[in-house]
């Protein structure tokens, strides 16, 4: 597929998923139906300062546009659960870590004298660390080859975008809000106000 095809594919996408009509989107993007529609079929290219505006304007990343990715957003805002296992990604490739799960932890780094951990307390995290760990040791012992393993990694993103990420700020809304006042005294005294 080439890049004419991938543009022309992705920028029909972008219109749909806005659910604009060919007329409404070319005015959002600042160009002319017809180059729209031109664009759309593959018949013509845009130039750089067209795709860079395009991108921006609907905040999407130019690499999903011009087919370099499949990450539609620029940023490293993490809405799914695949949104931080690239994060994951990212950095125990920067910092070669080595991955051990037991149970909740994950060994992030360790030196001499010191071992760092990460903890998951969500069942969907510690089941993605259960199986890259798995594939990781399968692959660093070359049972796997590099291709093989990058088309498993794709195929647990896919799988893990699926699910929007449930963080804190997610689960503060859910539980009910701690007491106020000192917390030693809510706990000694639940029923009298604390006092100064």
């Amino acid at each position: 597929m080439g890049e004419l095809d991938i543009f022309a594919i992705r920028i029909k996408q972008l219109r749909e998923l806005l659910k604009m009509t060919q007329k409404e989107f070319s005015g959002h993007i600042g160009i002319k139906q017809q180059t729209l529609s031109g664009y759309e079929r593959g018949l013509m290219k845009p130039p750089l300062d067209v795709a860079k505006g395009i991108a921006e304007k609907c905040h999407i990343s130019i690499d999903w546009l011009c087919g370099l990715t499949d990450k539609k957003q620029y940023n490293e805002e993490i809405k799914t659960y695949g949104d931080g296992i690239r994060l994951l990604l990212k950095i125990e490739k920067a910092f070669d870590i080595s991955l051990s799960y037991d149970w909740i932890k994950l060994e992030s780094f360790q030196t001499m004298d010191y071992v760092a951990t990460i903890s998951f307390e969500n069942d969907k995290m510690q089941d993605f660390i259960k199986e890259w760990e798995k594939m990781k040791k399968v692959h660093d012992d070359s049972t796997i080859d590099d291709e093989v393993y990058n088309l498993w990694i794709e195929k647990i993103l896919k799988k893990y975008d699926a699910f929007p990420a449930m963080g804190r700020g997610w689960e503060s809304e859910q539980l009910p809000k701690p007491p106020q006042g000192n917390p030693l005294m809510s706990i000694l005294k639940p029923d009298e106000p604390p006092q100064e």
